[in-house]
């Protein structure tokens, strides 16, 4: 027992601990104490704010309206990395072949994000629409659409998926002009 005693106080002269008449006054109230902040000497802390994910679980009547953008629950959702292909946007491939490749880029949104759920992260707000990046399962779903030339890169950093969709030809990029121009300009009407 007196060894114990003997070994504590060891340890905490060696700590820096001072030694004294221990206190009988509560470290802790229990009751409300109003502080004045601009008297405290406490250091006040940073608190770094995490916002949650956005979990969407758009259902079969998702409305999709281009390869970037849809509503779900009374929200409008827009990527914010990708730039979407007009749904009425006509492709001609080298082979003077037409296809509808902005219907089937919207379609193909509609495929992935449908009955699957979506993480979400939001980057701000406008009036009811909401711009997000969003993953479903593992990928992430303006890098999906940018390698599908469903749509194409609106930042940086998927500027390498969208050469390779470009070279690849893949979805609008079958178009002369939009492999030209990097992006699929207005059509003039005929």
């Amino acid at each position: 027992m007196a060894a114990s005693l003997l070994l504590s106080w060891t340890a905490a002269q060696a700590t820096g601990l001072q030694s004294g008449a221990v206190s009988d006054e509560p470290i802790w109230t229990d009751k409300p104490v109003r502080i004045d902040r601009k008297a405290q000497g406490y250091e006040r802390v940073k608190v770094e704010r995490k916002i949650p994910p956005l979990t969407l679980k758009p259902t079969t009547r998702v409305t999709v309206f281009d390869s970037s953008s849809f509503q779900e629950g009374g929200r409008l959702y827009v990527l914010a990395d990708a730039v979407a292909v007009n749904p009425k946007r006509l492709c001609r491939g080298d082979d003077r072949h037409i296809a509808a490749c902005g219907q089937q880029a919207r379609l193909f949104l509609k495929r992935l994000i449908t009955n699957r759920p979506l993480a979400c992260r939001e980057h701000f707000r406008a009036g009811h629409a909401v711009f997000v990046s969003c993953r479903v399962g593992d990928a992430d779903l303006a890098e999906s659409l940018v390698a599908k030339g469903a749509a194409w890169a609106a930042t940086p950093r998927l500027a390498a998926v969208q050469q390779r969709a470009m070279a690849a030809k893949a979805g609008i990029w079958i178009d002369m002009e939009c492999r030209t121009n990097g992006r699929c300009p207005p059509q003039e009407r005929r």
